[in-house]
This record gives C-alpha cells, structure tokens and sequence, in this order.
C-alpha cells in the first residue's frame, strides 16, 4: 500500500509538471470563446492537491504502522488490532484471531437485539387480579407479571450509580399506575410472577465472585435495584447493606412499602408465585423502547442488562427465554446481516464468560454497524467524558478524541471504536488483548494515544484545491 502511494503521489507531480492550468478558445472555431470571463483554477486539475488523502497518507500511513507495530511488539500477551481509515486499512495484525472479547460482546448482542426486537420495543410489568377493583378496593391477590424491564430503580439505589446521569426508571412511576387504576386498598397478597424467563440467576460457568462483587445481579424477569437487598423498607435510602436477593420478592416486597407511603392499605404479605391463568390485567408499565436500554448497556457496560436482554431475544425468536435460546438467536441474526460470524464463539450476551470468543474484524464491523444506527450512535463512551471511559484517558492525548466500546476482565483488555484526530481524520479501530498483564486499562488506551497523531502535519483541510482566482 505504501509504495502505491508513493508511485501515486509521484505520477500526479509529473502530470501536474506538465498539464496546462489554464483554458483557451481554439483557433478553428467560429465562435471563439472570451476568456477573460472565465476563471482560472490555481490548482492544476491533475495536481496532487486534489487528492489530498492520497497526498497525506503517503507520510501518515508509514508513521502510524511504525509506531503501532513498535507498541504491539512490546505489549505481553495475546494480541490483535485493526485500523481503518474510510474503510481503507492502515494497520492490521492478527485481525482474525479469535480472544475473549470480554464486554465488546455486548456489541453483538446489541444488534441482534435491535434486528429482532425491534427499536421500539419495551418490556412491559403487567398487574393483575383474580378480583375486580370495586370503590378502589381489590378484594383478591394482586400478580406482578415481570417483563425484563432492566432499569427499574429507587432513588436509593441510584446513589451507588458511578455516573450520576446514568438512565433508569423510576420505580414511583410504576406504582403509581396502580393508583391511577383506581386501586386504594388490597385485601390479598403482592405476588411476584417472574416465570417469562427461566429461573437460572447465574451462568454457571461465571465465576461464583461475580455473585459477590456485583459484577452481574441474580437474573430474573422482574427485578428492580438489580436484585440488590437493603432497599425494601426504606427505597429513598442510601445503604451500604446490599448484596444479592431474590428478585421477584425483593420486587413484591418493595412494590408494598411505596404503595403503603402512597396511603394503600395491604392485607397480605408479599411473596412469589404464579399468576392465574384467568387472571385480569388492570395495569401496567411499559420501559423506556429497547433502543434506549440498549444505549444504557452500550455506555454503562451494564451486564445485568445484556443478560435480560439475551433472554427476552431467546423468548421473541424461539418462544424460550433463556441464555441458550437468546445466543442461538442473536448467531443466527448476525449472519443473516451479513456479518463474518467465524470464530465467534457466544457464551452469554454481556462477555462476562471467558470462553467467548470474537476476532477483531468482527469487533470493527460491529461497532462500525452499531454508529450507523442513529439511536445508538451517542452509546459508545467518550474517553475522559462519558460512561465507562469517563475516568479514564484523562490528561492523555485519547482524552475527548476516543469514542468505543470497553472490554475487560482480569485478563482482558479490549477496545472498538473511533479516534477522532485533531487533524481532522476519522479512524475505525479495534483492538483486543488477552494476558496476564491486563489488570488495568493502560494497554487499550496506550494503543488509541498512538493513534490520535495520525497526519499529525499537515491537515487534511489544507491539502484541498486552493480557491480560484
């Protein structure tokens, strides 16, 4: 590629050496033109300077490959990477090895999710009844039917949010569809119904230290503060008492307290079961559309929402909602988009599985599918700014230029995304690192400070034809 640019560069010097930058009127013609009237462009129109990313790689692409060929050689470990420019490739190795992608899965999931589910789609908490509401009184159970909706939360709980802003949905609004139903006292119990999905709470092939650190919640389809205790009696209030429960009583039990401060009187406890089959239905909640959830997992790396996200996919494509179901679904709609799906080995929706598996060609072509689309497009992490890049980058030169998608694990280090160069690129890049080296994040991040550089001199913008005269 190098030396095409070159020979490229030199053959348009040459045509520009003896090209006439000028128009004239023929001798022969009977109608010969006044030029005087027309302009003359300054730049030949065979000069070098109408292509001027041909011109600026010629220099640009030689330094890049030389710097990131010397970073890679001395990172430890298992490694591949992939630049692109325009969908021109600049720096390429291993591109088609397959290592643990950690969270750049979510990438996947994410477009098989949007493929099969649809933008627009929400995850509906559905309350039912075997008794009618006559004069605000309910005489029966009331049946909380879950729906996968991932980001229902208390003001409590949004507190241990390491970004303030982070999206969720206020759990006050659900109740309060029960009192704009009309309902102000309940004789029976608050059942818990989170039979939509299967009631695995963990991978078990995760490590059991992720039920412990909060890496990812119990799974279920009705949860809210992502199955963490400690919210029940006291939802508004910040505790450092939380570790993981059972959702679907933790949800009942939860649901009771709020509609208790609201002035609804509750005969019954709260507990889980399953709803009736002729039960009514006499309200419900619908989440944010999936687009928007999907943005949270992208820019938070929320793992708990990749999972429930699996899983609802799992039911919509093959009337299952469990993990299995869900990956064999997203596979499939990968490779019906298009997407080169060899080496991509899927073990659970958020990467958090080690045995996951996907080269870095893939991790380019998806994170280049996923800015095309316009929902998700501010969903990638803008180093030292936003989401899971919002503390790191800072004080370097990938800080405000770098937007992607994170990967990491103990033993992973990943990033896909874009750098935008103050030079006025845009480069497509992925890199992924496996080894024992890759505790902190200065391996992905060192590798994007090598790339925000790029053309460092001169700019694009004044390697354009000049104005005429």
């Amino acid at each position: 590629m190098r030396k095409f640019l070159l020979l490229l560069f030199a053959l348009l010097l040459l045509l520009t050496a003896v090209a006439s930058p000028t128009m004239a009127a023929s001798e022969d013609s009977p109608d010969s033109i006044n030029t005087s009237s027309l302009v003359t462009p300054i730049t030949p129109l065979l000069s070098a300077r109408r292509f001027p990313g041909a011109l600026q790689a010629s220099s640009a692409d030689p330094e890049i490959v030389a710097s990131g060929r010397q970073y890679l050689s001395k990172v430890v470990g298992s490694t591949c990477a992939i630049v692109e420019q325009d969908g021109r490739v600049i720096v390429s190795s291993q591109p088609e090895d397959s290592l643990v992608p950690a969270s750049l899965m979510k990438l996947a999931t994410a477009l098989g999710a949007l493929d099969l589910l649809g933008a627009d789609h929400v995850f509906t908490t559905r309350f039912l009844s075997d008794s009618s509401i006559r004069d605000g009184n309910l005489n029966g159970n009331l049946y909380i039917v879950g729906g996968g909706d991932p980001l229902l939360t208390t003001a409590g709980y949004k507190t241990v949010f390491d970004d303030p802003n982070q999206l969720s949905e206020d759990f006050n609004a659900l109740a309060q569809t029960l009192t704009d139903a009309g309902v102000t006292s309940i004789a029976g119990n608050i059942v818990g119904d989170d039979s939509r999905y299967d009631s695995q709470r963990w991978l078990p092939s995760w490590p059991s230290r992720y039920q412990l650190g909060g890496t990812v919640s119990p799974l279920s389809a009705l949860v809210v503060n992502d199955g963490s205790t400690g919210y029940v009696n006291s939802p508004n209030d910040a505790t450092t008492e939380r570790q993981a429960g059972d959702p679907p009583l933790l949800f009942a039990q939860t649901l009771s307290t709020v509609l208790r401060t609201r002035g609804i009187d509750i005969g019954g406890a709260a507990v889980v079961g399953r709803t009736p089959k002729d039960a009514n239905e006499i309200a419900h909640f619908d989440s944010v559309p999936l687009s928007q959830v999907l943005s949270e997992m992208l820019l938070n790396s929320d793992n708990t929402t990749a999972e429930l996200v699996v899983r609802e996919v799992g039911l919509a494509a093959n009337g299952q909602g469990t993990t299995s179901s869900g990956i064999d679904a997203i596979k499939q709609s990968l490779a019906n988009q298009g997407f080169n799906t060899n080496g991509l080995v899927m073990i659970d929706g958020s990467g958090l599985d080690t045995g996951g598996r996907m080269s870095c060609s893939l991790a380019l072509a998806l994170v280049k599918a996923v800015a095309a689309v316009p929902e998700l497009r501010d969903s990638l992490p803008l180093g030292g700014r936003s989401g899971t890049l919002r503390k790191r980058m800072l004080s370097t030169p990938s800080m405000g230029k770098v937007r992607a998608k994170t990967g990491t694990l103990n033993s992973v280090n990943a990033l896909a995304g874009f750098v935008d160069t103050p030079q006025g690129n845009t480069l497509t890049f992925a890199f992924l690192h496996n080894g024992a080296d890759t505790r902190t994040t200065g391996v992905a991040d060192g590798f994007t400070d090598r790339l925000v550089p790029y053309g460092k001199s001169p700019k694009i913008s004044s390697l354009g034809p000049l104005p005429i005269k």
